[in-house]
């Protein structure tokens, strides 16, 4: 988990240094308060769910694919969760977290599959 974890901290500061970008040359249109948090909350997410998923493989490598599509089916529906009920409370800044969620989610989910591909191949 060490390497990881190394990996997922290279990784995110490239992000946070985007999320810094972002916040200087973007418009409000485009700005959310929680930009910051989402940030948090991805690399948490990122890296407890590579954690679990590392922990299933080395256990019983058959159930690693059904615990990977699960976990990724649960993801994805719970941060449609988040997006939808965000967007209904705040809808003047729904715009700017939605977009930074997006790219969030496309960052860490590529990364969190290339690292589990690296693992896997050992």
């Amino acid at each position: 988990m060490k390497p990881f974890s190394i990996k997922l901290s290279l990784f995110s500061i490239f992000t946070l240094i985007l999320l810094f970008c972002w916040q200087q040359f973007a418009s409000a249109r485009f700005q959310s308060g929680l930009m910051l948090a989402l940030w948090f909350f991805f690399v948490g997410t990122t890296f407890l769910i590579h954690y679990v998923l590392v922990k299933v493989s080395e256990k019983d490598p058959k159930r690693f694919v059904g615990y990977f599509m699960g976990l990724t089916a649960i993801k994805l529906f719970g941060y449609l969760i988040i997006i939808t009920v965000y967007a209904l409370i705040k809808k003047e800044a729904a715009l700017g977290f939605t977009l930074w969620f997006l790219v969030l989610y496309l960052l860490y989910s590529g990364f969190e599959v290339v690292m589990l591909l690296k693992y896997l191949k050992k």
